[in-house]
């Protein structure tokens, strides 16, 4: 019976979406026709994805919404490495958790390709 427990642990564990470390890495997009360049701080929210804190009062929100696709530049926290760009779609727009970044929005991100 325990072996059996183990190794639906270990099913389990194995099935995690697993993330690197963002410490220092950021992106970087235009949103629609918005000349602007908007750069962001990339933040790991959980074990299932990232994203960015936007402040609600912000104009980048009046160009994006859940489904967009956009073109961004993701940049490493290596100095030496050059920026990557990678079709990426905004996932969610939503309030964080209570007591934490007030005055912000989480913008989830998936990366397509």
């Amino acid at each position: 019976m325990e072996k059996d427990t183990q190794e639906i642990k270990w099913i389990n564990l194995r099935g995690e979406a697993r993330t690197k470390s963002l410490k220092n890495t950021s992106v970087e997009f235009k949103p629609g026709e918005n000349e602007l360049v908007h750069h962001f701080k990339l933040k790991d929210f959980s074990s299932e994805g990232f994203g960015i804190l936007v402040r609600k009062d912000s104009k980048v929100l009046k160009h994006i919404k859940p489904g967009n696709v956009l073109t961004m530049v993701y940049h490493s926290n290596r100095t030496k490495s050059d920026p990557v760009t990678h079709q990426t779609e905004i996932k969610h727009i939503s309030e964080p958790e209570s007591g934490t970044y007030q005055g912000h929005l989480v913008v989830g991100l998936l990366i397509l390709e």
